[in-house]
């Protein structure tokens, strides 16, 4: 898991590597290496906190960590923009860096350089961890579907070429599969890559950054009305996120160190 303490040696080693840099295509290849390393490797397993007794705060406690890890990636990958569009501005051909979180978190390429700008900084950013964690338990029920067991997806993550993932029991439409996954990360990944580039969750989006220009703090619950679209229950979905998100399952596992897993 990515620390915070250790997110900021990586981040302050590769300022002095980058700074050691002269030529601004070296400096354009080092960012986009640093970055394909940040948000487009597999994600690696995290050990189960074994000393948790209770299997849905087990199963809450595990996801929180994947979604810590995959914030500490994301504030990462956020604090290139700046040094990245500057260097755009001064010249035509796009800046492969650039081009690299375009692709990931689709925006759109023929819109202007003001426009991409404001657009990464809507994508490339956190989630609340207990919000990650709530979602995964409703989705997967708290990893006990077949669909968590047998294709790391806890996400309810579909996708449509035929053997992508596994076929739902019954299903009408014989194109769709729920994708599978080589780990749990991985899912967790793209999960918030969905959030992040799904024009449902526009909405979500804007209001995080919102909160992230006053200054407060990002909370599940002030996230949950932006998820409507989620789910075809709608409303009822979002009833069903909050009664989740108050039990002792997810609480008792947001209050618990970390450190204890690891």
């Amino acid at each position: 898991m990515i620390k915070h303490a250790t997110l900021i040696t990586v981040v302050a080693t590769a300022g002095l590597l980058y700074t050691a840099l002269t030529h601004e295509t070296d400096l354009a290849k080092f960012d986009h290496s640093e970055l394909e390393a940040l948000i487009e490797t597999s994600r690696p397993a995290l050990e189960v906190n074994s000393t948790i007794a209770d299997h849905r705060q087990q199963f809450a406690r595990l996801i929180m960590d994947y979604a810590e890890n995959e914030n500490e990636r994301l504030l990462a990958a956020r604090a290139f923009i700046p040094r990245i569009i500057e260097r755009q501005t001064k010249h035509v051909e796009r800046d492969p860096a650039l081009a690299l979180l375009i692709s990931y978190f689709d925006i759109n390429p023929d819109t202007s350089l003001d426009h991409i700008e404001a657009e990464l900084y809507l994508r490339v950013d956190v989630l609340p961890p207990a919000l990650v964690a709530t979602q995964a338990a409703i989705e997967s029920a708290w990893g006990q579907s077949r669909f968590a067991k047998q294709g790391n997806n806890y996400f309810g993550h579909q996708c449509y070429t035929p053997g992508c993932g596994i076929k739902p029991k019954n299903n009408k439409n014989k194109l769709v599969e729920v994708r599978r996954f080589d780990t749990v990360g991985d899912s967790v990944a793209a999960y918030y890559r969905n959030i992040n580039t799904h024009k449902a969750y526009r909405k979500l989006r804007r209001t995080r950054l919102e909160l992230r220009n006053n200054k407060k703090p990002l909370t599940a619950k002030q996230l949950i009305p932006t998820l409507r679209s989620y789910s075809e229950l709608g409303k009822k979905y979002l009833k069903i996120l909050r009664s989740v998100l108050l039990s002792d399952y997810i609480q008792i596992a947001k209050q618990m160190d970390t450190n204890a897993s690891h």
